[in-house]
């Protein structure tokens, strides 16, 4: 799948603070992360943060079961099962304050879970 970046949000000369992967795989799709996106690029939007956030639609992340899966670069942050709720509550405190949210994290000691 090519990679999918928001057209809201042209490419600057300098390197976005924040990139966010959003997952538009088979499975996350059927779990509406096309939904999930245009959160993203909306509360981003909102926020003023176009400048410092990169929203990036990618292929499968193999987390099928807990779409929509989403990574927050640098750092590698997981997030699992983000609707808009809990895109909200990663653009008000990751990309916002860069305070990950630690409940909407995926737990890679238990395949399959938040912690």
């Amino acid at each position: 799948m090519p990679v999918d970046r928001s057209p809201l949000f042209p490419q600057a000369d300098e390197p976005a603070r924040y990139r966010v992967h959003v997952c538009r795989g088979p499975n996350c799709s059927l779990r509406d992360s096309k939904a999930t996106f245009t959160c993203f690029e909306e509360l981003v939007r909102e926020t003023g943060l176009q400048d410092d956030v990169e929203i990036i639609a990618t292929s499968c992340r193999d987390r099928c079961d807990w779409g929509p899966s989403v990574n927050v670069f640098p750092g590698r942050v997981c997030y699992a099962q983000v609707d808009c709720v809990a895109a909200r509550e990663i653009v008000t405190e990751h990309l916002t304050h860069d305070r990950p949210v630690s409940r909407l994290r995926f737990d890679f000691s238990k395949p399959g879970r938040r912690r």
